[in-house]
């Protein structure tokens, strides 16, 4: 199937463009990110019950509840409480996220039948049953038939984070030591690991101003785009290569320019019903799968375009740049 016929796009002529609206998004989503204390900062926001340590509730109430009351109700038995709609309207399910302190931490554990798995060692389990009890009395009108708990204490939470970080940049490093071995050459693999790192940043950015937290789900869709990204821009190195064995005289800026053309067909096949699949997982795979789908969402989009107008783009730019010039590359990726 081929959607276009002999496509010959000037892709790498427009890179100047597209590489600057990519500088001007992640530098505004490092600046909200700071200003805002979302992901960064001392005390950074954002993220879930996993990496920050805390309780997390979730609420079922009789009938279609008011936030604000509850709101009021909470308040007085743990003051700071985050407190949104979760889920489908028709549900009737409110999230309550509690942080832990050093208080709770301290205080022994009180078991609560009323609340099973909602208490640990760290007594976080206490503020889970004063919240539950605040409800009761604060908000009697509206009783609450189910709920459901997630504790994680802070250490643990902190330890998970810095995890996930390491578990990321160890993706990169590995990948690129691999496109290095694979094509003869570190600046494939340089570029394809800058081109991943970009679309780490970006899909970060547009968590951040569309205030998605950076749970499991989300870190497992940034580790999936990792490699999605990275087998999308190897494909389009991998036609550059076939066609330096026949044709080492063009210039490499034409050659990877022909490859996209070249695989421009499989791209939007592959891509398009990846992003599709992803989208409907999004719309409609629920709550807990939100994260999930939209980080997928926005991560298909930006890890096709940065193959595109960042990676390939950056081994032609290096490869005029550097002193053996740019027969040097072609050579090595030819080999």
């Amino acid at each position: 199937m081929e959607f276009l016929k002999n496509p010959n796009f000037d892709f790498l002529g427009k890179t100047r463009y597209f590489v600057a609206a990519s500088v001007l998004v992640i530098l505004a989503g490092v600046a909200y990110m700071l200003s805002t204390n979302t992901y960064l900062g001392r005390e950074p926001r954002g993220y879930g019950v996993e990496f920050s340590g805390g309780t997390q509730l979730i609420v079922k109430f009789q009938n279609p509840p008011q936030v604000d009351r509850i709101r009021k109700a909470v308040e007085q038995a743990a003051p700071g409480a985050v407190i949104q709609t979760y889920d489908k309207p028709e549900k009737d399910q409110v999230l309550i996220r509690l942080a832990g302190t050093e208080e709770e931490q301290a205080a022994p554990a009180t078991p609560s039948p009323a609340m099973p798995g909602a208490q640990d060692a760290s007594g976080l389990g206490a503020a889970a049953s004063r919240v539950k009890q605040a409800l009761a009395s604060g908000y009697s009108e509206n009783p609450v038939v189910e709920t459901s708990s997630e504790i994680v204490g802070p250490i643990v939470g902190a330890e998970l984070r810095r995890k996930a970080i390491q578990l990321t940049v160890l993706g990169l490093l590995f990948q690129l030591i691999y496109i290095a071995i694979r094509f003869k050459g570190a600046i494939w693999g340089a570029a394809a690991t800058v081109a991943v790192f970009h679309d780490v940043l970006v899909t970060l950015a547009f968590l951040a101003f569309f205030r998605h937290e950076i749970t499991l789900n989300v870190i497992a869709a940034l580790l999936t785009l990792v490699g999605y990204s990275v087998n999308d821009t190897i494909v389009i190195f991998d036609r550059a290569r076939e066609i330096l064995r026949h044709n080492r005289k063009d210039p490499l800026r034409k050659v990877l320019n022909d490859s996209v053309n070249l695989t421009l067909t499989r791209t939007l096949i592959s891509n398009g019903t990846t992003f599709l699949s992803v989208l409907a997982l999004f719309l409609f795979g629920g709550e807990v799968l939100r994260g999930f789908g939209f980080t997928m969402v926005i991560g298909i989009l930006v890890g096709t375009y940065s193959t595109i107008y960042i990676a390939s783009p950056l081994v032609a730019w290096w490869s005029n740049r550097s002193k053996a010039g740019p027969r040097a590359a072609a050579k090595a990726a030819a080999i």
